[in-house]
């Protein structure tokens, strides 16, 4: 959903876009498929994640935090954006969901 300069993109699952299905049983696999996800949406939406200025990261096991901020700082390695991120129960043993506010240039 874009507003002027904004695109608000709701969460982005781990799952594989061709398919419908999950993008593996571990939380790396779906994470890196999601932030795929997330950066497929940007693009089409005329922004990317050089342009996000918020995330809100939902996961189901917070112990994969550590892995979440390593993958995090691969994806913004340069002022990351603000970020939220909270453990609730997610559908269809999806472990990540990545919803974002990204700027849309020009």
């Amino acid at each position: 959903m874009r507003a002027g300069a904004l695109l608000f993109v709701s969460g982005q699952p781990g799952t594989d876009p061709a398919t419908g299905e999950v993008a593996g049983e571990s939380f790396g696999a779906q994470a890196r498929q999601a932030f795929r996800n997330l950066e497929t949406v940007l693009r089409a939406g005329g922004s990317r994640l050089d342009l996000v200025a918020n995330t809100t990261i939902l996961v189901t096991d917070i112990a994969d935090f550590a892995e979440l901020n390593q993958l995090f700082a691969e994806h913004f390695p340069v002022d990351p954006p603000a970020r939220m991120v909270m453990q609730v129960p997610l559908p269809r043993d999806l472990r990540i969901s990545i919803g974002c506010v990204a700027v849309v240039p020009g």
